[in-house]
C-alpha cells in the first residue's frame, strides 16, 4: 500500500511541476506578444544584410533575439543576439550566421523574441 501511495504522490508532484512550468511559459509568451515590436531589414549593401529587432517601449526589459533565414534553395541559417530595453538588436547576414557565402537570391527571415515568432520578412542577398 505504501509503495502505491508513493507512486501516486510522485505523479502528483510531477504534474504540479509541469503545470507551473506551463503557466510560466504561457506568461512569457504573453509578455512577448503584448510588447510592441519593430523589425528591420537593410539589404542595400552588397555582400551583407543587416537584420534588426527592437522592443519599442522596452516592455520586456531584456530579451534574446533570434533570426531564422531560409535561402531560395531551402538551406537554413540561424543566429541570435541579446539586447535590453528599447535598444535595437542587430545581426549581419551571412557574417554572423557562421555559414559559407550564400548564393544571390531572395531569402526569407523569421524574427523571434525569446523563442516567440514576432515577424517575417524577405530580403535580396547580392554577393
Amino acid at each position: 500500500m505504501n509503495s502505491k501511495r508513493l507512486i501516486i504522490l510522485c505523479c502528483l508532484v510531477a504534474l504540479s511541476v509541469f503545470s507551473v512550468e506551463s503557466v510560466l511559459a504561457q506568461r512569457g509568451r504573453k509578455a512577448v506578444k503584448d510588447a510592441t515590436w519593430q523589425t528591420s531589414v537593410d539589404d542595400s549593401k552588397r555582400g551583407i544584410v543587416t537584420l534588426g529587432i527592437r522592443d519599442k517601449w522596452a516592455a520586456m526589459g531584456s530579451f534574446t533575439a533570434s533570426f531564422a533565414v531560409t535561402a531560395p534553395n531551402k538551406k537554413k541559417f540561424s543566429a541570435r543576439t541579446k539586447t535590453t530595453q528599447d535598444d535595437w538588436g542587430y545581426i549581419r547576414f551571412p557574417k554572423d550566421f557562421g555559414g559559407k557565402r550564400p548564393a544571390a537570391g531572395t531569402y526569407t527571415v523569421v524574427f523571434y523574441a525569446n523563442g516567440v515568432i514576432i515577424g517575417r520578412d524577405k530580403f535580396t542577398f547580392r554577393p
